[in-house]
């Protein structure tokens, strides 16, 4: 009797997930100069759930670093088992080109498959009927700020553009700027750019990506682009950006802003946990960046974080269970918690954010002003790079916001 018992207990050991799955897995994704401690995190918590899979990481720099490394890999026949992603399309490391080229398992048939991503963001990570990724978290973007920096400057948190300019000038007069920015890197300040046309641009015409990708309107002919750019040449005007943005990286603009030299920084709130560690005492919040109006101001907030499969992947199994513990296992609320991210509830709600980002609890809750970032949706990538690096220019006078908008529209046209 006891040895059946036995028999028993073993098989209900070898039957649980947890010890099915065996092997080791390579996982490579981006990383700043102190490492990447969140994705690192997740691996160490899926190991410790699933103690006989061994995942060995491999984190590359932030930027190009990493785009580059991924795409040689995986078009040289040495793709990862895991790898960081991006949603959508308009990305240097965006997961639907990667599906189209046939690098990434589809994951349509896991349980999880039409539960985790929300309705409006389906599109970004699904291609007709397969998924291309699991999302660890949804991303606000905003105005990530000092608390205890906002007050010793005696002003208030703008909520229109001529405020925020205004307020550019106050603290310039202080002896400090109102954001950082590394004007030099093109998706830092490709996300400037792009963050202030979900207000002049998405906010006025919500269609307007599905409007470009028919044909029907282009970046040169379309008001709110011209508007958006030049508002970020207002900004400069204004005093709003550190000395020396124009040649500024991340390794210049997140201390600067870390340091109490910047108010704030338009960034990722999942960056939060990066700014952390330069400055462990940062007292963080958050607002929107404004648009012209209050009324009219938007939100953007897009699941953009992501683990793919690798199609080719010498140990599918142990990687669909990475996949399957990111989803249902307990590791989005474990990154999205580390990272300054946050879950598809908390995105559908505002409610129980991190106490940094309470700041943007109000606009979680108008609807139809939340939108996915506008690149995501773009179909070729150099778009946004083209976007990114014009941004560099505009801020040395060396292009107009007309030139850069002819460019971007021929990058679109470039198959």
């Amino acid at each position: 009797m006891k040895r059946t018992l036995a028999l028993l207990s073993l098989t209900a050991l070898l039957a649980s997930p947890a010890l099915a799955q065996s092997g080791e897995l390579r996982l490579i994704a981006q990383a700043s100069e102190q490492g990447n401690p969140t994705m690192q995190a997740l691996v160490n918590a899926f190991m410790k759930k699933y103690p006989n899979v061994k995942v060995r990481t491999e984190f590359f720099p932030i930027g190009t670093g990493y785009p580059q490394v991924l795409r040689t890999q995986l078009q040289g026949g040495n793709a990862p088992d895991l790898f960081y992603v991006t949603a959508g399309s308009g990305g240097q490391v965006s997961v639907l080109p990667f599906l189209d080229a046939g690098y990434v398992a589809d994951l349509s048939k896991r349980p999880w498959a039409k539960t985790v991503i929300p309705t409006a963001s389906r599109g970004l990570y699904w291609k007709g009927n397969q998924l291309a990724a699991v999302p660890l978290g949804m991303t606000p973007i905003a105005a990530v700020y000092n608390a205890d920096l906002l007050g010793q400057l005696g002003v208030s948190i703008p909520r229109t553009m001529p405020e925020l300019l205004k307020t550019c000038q106050v603290i310039r007069s202080k002896g400090k700027s109102m954001f950082a920015l590394a004007g030099a890197n093109p998706q830092n300040a490709g996300l400037l750019a792009a963050t202030l046309a979900e207000n002049y641009v998405l906010g006025s015409d919500p269609q307007w990506n599905a409007k470009r990708a028919a044909g029907k309107v282009t970046f040169a002919g379309t008001a709110g682009w011209k508007k958006a750019l030049q508002t970020l040449l207002d900004m400069q005007k204004a005093g709003c950006f550190i000395p020396g943005v124009e040649g500024a990286d991340l390794p210049q603009a997140a201390p600067a802003m870390a340091s109490g030299q910047a108010l704030a920084f338009v960034i990722p709130t999942g960056a939060i946990s990066a700014l952390k560690s330069i400055n462990p005492k940062l007292n963080l919040g958050a607002f929107v960046l404004p648009g012209p109006t209050a009324a009219s101001t938007v939100l953007a907030v897009s699941p953009t974080d992501a683990i793919a499969v690798s199609k080719n992947s010498k140990n599918l199994p142990a990687a669909l269970a990475f996949a399957d513990f990111i989803a249902t296992g307990g590791g989005s609320e474990l990154y999205t918690k580390a990272t300054g991210d946050i879950s598809t509830q908390q995105a559908a709600t505002g409610k129980n954010l991190p106490p940094e980002l309470a700041g943007i609890a109000p606009a979680l809750t108008r609807k139809n002003r939340v939108f996915p970032l506008i690149q995501i949706e773009w179909s070729n990538p150099q778009v946004y790079t083209t976007l990114g690096e014009g941004v560099q220019g505009l801020l040395t006078g060396q292009l107009t916001v007309d030139a850069l908008l002819a460019r971007m529209d021929a990058a679109w046209n470039r198959k």
